[in-house]
């Protein structure tokens, strides 16, 4: 029997006081974050003292704190909280983008559904201990108008640090994407939870990101409760969106489109790029044969799928030093529901979410080997 999920942690009022309440409500929580901050600072430490890379964080802390007070404001919520440097958490969310191609990462795919709005799906895949950090969190703010997102995060990163989806329905995930186009601009996870807390659809979310320099690297899968899916690739001299012509999308950890395509960190023969295309190769046969939008078995089936001499799985188990998946999150969102499994989905211990009723309940959903 799958247990009961917790209710996610329920973080209110103003941005600081959002992200203090990281700490406060999860006090045991504190040594593991303080570990991770400093294990990335020193493994970056030559990269971070490079005179171009620090000089590019002092530009991209004055360009968040002009133009994005709220991500700021958070972000220093959660330093208070947890006792750290403000700036040395700053350096820690950008550290992964300016450090180099990770070995493998998530895949991310959507699919419209006429009774749905739409699904939008997501398998987080991570490097080192990241697990016991990762949460599930309801933000409200009074200064979104009665707008609350649900979302999923870890501890010591802003809110929407991987996924969410916001009381309009209109949902977004990320995958990775280390790209030679970066800039000075809005980061990808300041930028996620800044989107579900002012936009209600897609073409909001779209507009959001092209208003805005965006720091590059990354991309969003987006969705919403009217059935509008788009893919966007991120780049600091470009923001590339796919509209598909067909009812799905997907994305893993390299660009398609023609104006960031040549601007990847590594190319084919790269064993992260030739990793992430085996994956969507996977996902786009898969997705291509639907003749429907997938069921939540059939899409947590997927998601919780294996390398075969056929093909790549999506639920990576860390193998030859890569990525661990350490959830599946399956957005429905007319529903404004999450369906969530922690660590492995092919463990087969999945949840329900309920942004309207704030409470996690048992969840009927298996992978279709039955687990």
């Amino acid at each position: 029997m799958t247990p009961a999920a917790s209710a996610p942690l329920d973080m209110r009022g103003t941005p600081q006081a959002r992200g203090r309440a990281q700490a406060a409500l999860c006090p045991d929580s504190a040594a593991a974050m303080r570990a991770q901050l400093t294990a990335r600072l020193d493994g970056a430490r030559d990269l971070l003292a490079r005179p171009r890379v620090a000089k590019f964080l002092d530009a991209q802390w004055a360009f968040a704190n002009r133009y994005d007070a709220e991500g700021i404001a958070e972000m220093a919520g959660v330093a208070e909280g947890y006792g750290v440097d403000p700036r040395a958490l700053f350096a820690f969310l950008h550290a992964g983008q300016l450090g180099g191609l990770p070995v493998d990462g998530c895949s991310a795919w959507a699919y419209v559904d006429p009774a749905q709005g739409a699904v939008l799906v997501k398998n987080r895949d991570l490097r080192g201990p990241a697990l016991p950090l990762q949460r599930v969190f309801r933000h409200t703010d009074p200064a979104w108008g009665g707008r609350s997102v649900l979302c999923v995060g870890s501890l010591g990163a802003p809110g929407a640090y991987s996924s969410g989806i916001n009381s309009d329905g209109f949902a977004l995930v990320d995958t990775q994407v280390v790209t030679t186009d970066q800039g000075v601009g809005l980061l990808r996870y300041f930028m996620m939870t800044r989107l579900l807390a002012h936009c209600a659809s897609v073409e909001a979310a779209i507009d959001e990101l092209r208003g805005m320099p965006q720091a590059g690297g990354g991309t969003l899968v987006l969705a919403d409760a009217t059935g509008a899916i788009a893919a966007v690739e991120i780049g600091h001299s470009a923001v590339a969106v796919a509209r598909p012509a067909t009812r799905w999308v997907a994305r893993t950890n390299h660009f398609l489109s023609p104006e960031l395509i040549g601007r990847l960190a590594a190319h084919p023969g790269d064993p992260g790029i030739d990793d992430s295309q085996a994956r969507l190769a996977t996902l786009s046969s898969w997705l291509g044969a639907r003749q429907a939008c997938p069921s939540l078995d059939a899409a947590a089936a997927v998601m919780a799928s294996h390398d075969t001499p056929d093909g790549a799985g999506l639920c990576r188990h860390g193998g030859q030093a890569g990525s661990t998946t350490i959830s599946c999150s399956i957005f429905a969102c007319t529903a404004q529901t999450l369906h969530f499994a922690t660590g492995n989905p092919c463990e087969g211990a999945w949840s329900r979410y309920d942004l309207a009723r704030d409470a996690g309940v048992r969840d009927g959903v298996r992978n279709e080997s039955g687990r």
